[in-house]
Formats: structure tokens, C-alpha cells, sequence
């Protein structure tokens, strides 16, 4: 394994945003706008964390028409690399800060929440929520 490898799975994990899109990816696929409503965050956010998870071999991407949807990767680019982020995700199983994330997961998959539309209905009811 290259050094630029492991770089590249330490860069990926170092942010609380990418951990927490791979503990969301790694229940099942999630689109983009899924991913905005959940961690409450843009578009090119999210877009920028998925592409660095992706340059990685943490996440892969699978095309269903218009749609990109995003899963743990299933080959990851070393042995070293899937430890540490099986490691990493086990030790954030039973994360309070994760539990609001995955109740939402599961609620918008449930619901066939995949629209940017309805994703961004979703955020700005979570946002009125939380002024209450």
C-alpha cells in the first residue's frame, strides 16, 4: 500500500461530517439529497465529502437514473483500510450524536424520500422543529 493511500483513508476520516456518512451509508444507499436533509448541510457540501470519501475507495457510487445513490464500498483500497473503517464505525455504532441521523435515514428511506424537493421540505421542517 502507498503512502498517498493511507493519506488519503486518515483525510477521509478526519472530518465528523464523512464519519457520519459513512455510518449512514453503511445501513444503505443514500442519494445526495438524502444525505442534505439528514446532516443539515448543502448540496456542494455534501458533494465535496462524497468525493473525497469516493477518491478514498471509502464509498462507491451507483447510477439509478437521474439519481446517484452511495454505499460503503464493498472493495476498499487496502486491508488496512477497510480495519480502520470497520473499526471506526463500530466504535460510532452506538454514537448519541448519530442515533437523530439514523432515525432520519430510516424515516426517508421508508417514505421514499429521494426528491431534492422533498428532501429540502424535510430540512426546513427539521430547522422549524428546532426553534419550537
Amino acid at each position: 500500500m502507498k503512502l498517498s493511500d493511507i493519506e488519503a483513508t486518515f483525510r477521509a476520516l478526519a472530518d465528523a461530517n464523512r464519519l457520519r456518512i459513512l455510518a449512514l451509508v453503511q445501513e444503505a444507499p443514500l442519494c445526495v439529497c438524502q444525505l442534505m436533509a439528514i446532516l443539515d448541510i448543502s448540496q456542494s457540501t455534501v458533494s465535496k465529502h462524497l468525493a473525497i470519501l469516493k477518491e478514498a475507495g471509502l464509498v462507491e457510487e451507483d447510477q439509478q437514473g437521474k439519481r446517484s445513490f452511495y454505499r460503503l464500498s464493498t472493495r476498499f483500497p487496502s486491508e488496512l483500510a477497510e480495519s480502520v473503517v470497520r473499526q471506526v464505525l463500530e466504535e460510532l455504532r452506538d454514537s448519541p450524536e448519530l442515533a437523530e441521523d439514523r432515525k432520519l435515514s430510516a424515516f426517508m428511506r421508508e417514505y421514499r424520500i429521494e426528491t431534492m424537493s422533498a428532501a429540502q421540505n424535510l430540512r426546513q421542517k427539521r430547522r422549524t422543529l428546532r426553534v419550537l
